[in-house]
């Protein structure tokens, strides 16, 4: 038999209503439906009361289900000292011990909260991100001296095939990546025709498709970002790009 069910048996064993109980407790009739219905059950500073009004105790109500509904605060022998104890207060004490209950219950919930999150969190890898960025647009200068940063990754199949990550500058490969994308790229200085790379011509590096004898640009105003004419003596493949941060 539930909390509920026990409270309401012994109500009426009393011939109290629920009207006159809720009064009695200074709540609504609605809060005692809800403890009725196991919906909600009681507030710690009511029950003493509660024990007072139905002539009972917390082993009567509770019964087995004291000490999984309230096992992070007392044993029911415990509960009743401590009810016993806020009783003694004046009114200023039990306003001062009401405060600080609120306030590390809601410390608690937070700390729970958050460690929660924290486990909902994917997995993560470190990565070295090139602060400058590969061209997608006119070209940078790509130097020896670059300086690199680290940045965290989710660690999936793709990104643990990477060896850095570099952003995009401009908008020639839109659609296929945007201003500002963070690529994955893994190392090598062989691709093939329709692989997406980052290269190295002359003193400049893009971010481009390679085709037979040209860099592609993937958008398709081939009047504001035209292809690169490149053959294998002029353009150098730093690696291929695998993907993107985000996917």
């Amino acid at each position: 038999m539930s909390f509920g069910s026990r409270l309401r048996d012994k109500r009426n064993e009393l011939n109290i209503t629920q009207p006159q109980l809720a009064k009695l407790l200074g709540v609504s009739q609605s809060a005692v439906g809800s403890w009725e219905t196991d919906v909600n059950s009681p507030r710690a500073t009511l029950l003493y009361d509660l024990f007072d009004i139905l002539h009972c105790d917390a082993n009567y109500l509770f019964q087995d289900e004291t000490r999984e509904l309230y096992k992070d605060e007392a044993s029911p022998e415990e509960f009743e000292k401590i009810i016993k104890k806020y009783r003694s207060l004046d009114p200023y004490g039990q306003e001062t011990v009401s405060y600080i209950l609120d306030r590390e219950v809601l410390r608690v919930q937070q700390i729970k909260e958050a460690a929660k999150s924290s486990a909902q969190l994917p997995p993560v890898r470190l990565i070295s991100y090139y602060q400058k960025l590969a061209s997608a647009g006119s070209g940078e200068y790509l130097f020896d001296d670059i300086p690199t940063d680290t940045i965290s990754v989710p660690d999936t199949p793709i990104s643990r095939q990477a060896d850095f990550a570099i952003g995009v500058n401009g908008q020639s490969m839109e659609p296929t990546y945007q201003d500002g994308d963070i690529v994955l790229v893994k190392k090598t200085e062989e691709l093939f025709p329709g692989d997406i790379g980052i290269f190295i011509r002359g003193n400049e590096c893009y971010i481009k498709e390679l085709g037979s004898n040209r860099l592609i640009s993937h958008n398709p105003d081939k009047e504001t970002y035209p292809d690169i004419p490149a053959d294998e003596r002029d353009i150098c493949a730093v690696g291929k790009v695998i993907g993107k941060v985000d996917d």
